[in-house]
């Protein structure tokens, strides 16, 4: 298999040089094997996160392999797989709205993507999500109580350079307060175009394109060509960039828009967690009219009903 060598400095441990301790090698390695997986699952599929099983080629992209132990102050040598060894069609695949990764990648080139988007705050990147920044706050404990910096450098891919310090994570906690968090959404627009064999799909509306996928726990690829052109309404979770501009719909369900429903042809203002406790705060009465159609449709109520209750 082919693999990009890199090398791993860590400063500041409290172990002689060139040695460190099962536990925070442990911890290391966890927090490194997340992110790296995150920002690979957020470039092929959209979103950092997701429930259920891992696939089986993003384990086989972060099964990094530690191949050498040196001083100066502790160096760890460690081998990553090539993406187009570990994931192969996936990779070749036309992509709707990112660059999807080079087959000479690896797990750890997305991570850096990430890292750099980040420490440079870009509120636009499509290399982190809530997910990413999540997985890269992991690194906290570990810089706090171990080491002062974490330094990853490949002499092949100069691009892969990692710098974790902790003016850094200060940014990336920033980015995550901004960031709206994930809300359920229910929105009507036209399916202007369908990625098949990727389950992705572009919606448009009236002031915007979002990009989508369908969650294939509750839908399948082969439901989305008879609404290829036409108007739908979708009910899913929206995923959101720290500028408050839409990363992904996940699409949850989909049928044809019904007479009435160009109510939700607008999406929702997204609102970070401290945003919205400010406005919960000034209006202790406002009701959530989203909760209450959420429960309800699709459902046996015929539209009419639902909107008079939103016009309630």
């Amino acid at each position: 298999m082919k693999t990009v060598k890199y090398e791993i400095k860590l400063k500041g441990l409290a172990t002689p040089d060139g040695t460190i301790s099962v536990k925070a090698l442990l911890d290391l390695m966890g927090s490194l094997t997340d992110c790296a997986e995150r920002g690979l699952r957020l470039a092929v599929e959209g979103s950092s996160v997701k429930t259920g099983r891992t696939p089986a080629w993003l384990d086989r992209a972060v099964d990094f392999t530690i191949s050498g132990l040196k001083k100066g102050s502790t160096v760890l040598s460690l081998d990553a797989p090539q993406l187009g060894e570990v994931i192969g069609d996936e990779l070749r695949q036309q992509d709707l709205w990112v660059t999807p990764p080079a087959p000479g990648d690896t797990a750890l080139t997305l991570f850096a993507k990430s890292l750099h988007d980040t420490t440079k705050e870009n509120l636009e990147s499509d290399y982190y999500d809530s997910g990413v920044l999540k997985g890269l706050l992991s690194f906290k404990r570990f810089m706090k109580t171990d080491v002062s910096t974490i330094e990853i450098l490949s002499k092949a891919r100069p691009a892969d350079r990692i710098s974790l310090t902790s003016s850094g994570l200060e940014k990336v906690e920033r980015l995550k307060v901004k960031t709206p968090e994930p809300h359920a959404i229910i929105v009507s627009g036209q399916l202007d175009a369908i990625h098949h064999s990727r389950r992705r799909f572009l919606l448009a509306l009236p002031d915007q394109t979002i990009q989508g996928r369908i969650d294939d726990k509750h839908l399948t690829a082969e439901s989305l060509r008879e609404y290829w052109g036409k108007e739908v309404t979708i009910k899913g979770i929206v995923h959101f960039k720290p500028s408050g501009k839409v990363q992904l719909l996940e699409a949850h369900v989909i049928k044809h828009k019904a007479p009435g429903e160009e109510i939700f042809a607008e999406m929702p203002q997204a609102f970070t967690d401290m945003e919205l406790f400010g406005e919960v705060m000034q209006k202790p009465d406002r009701k959530d009219w989203l909760q209450k159609v959420w429960a309800q449709w699709p459902g046996d109520e015929p539209i009419e009903e639902i909107l008079q209750d939103l016009k309630n």
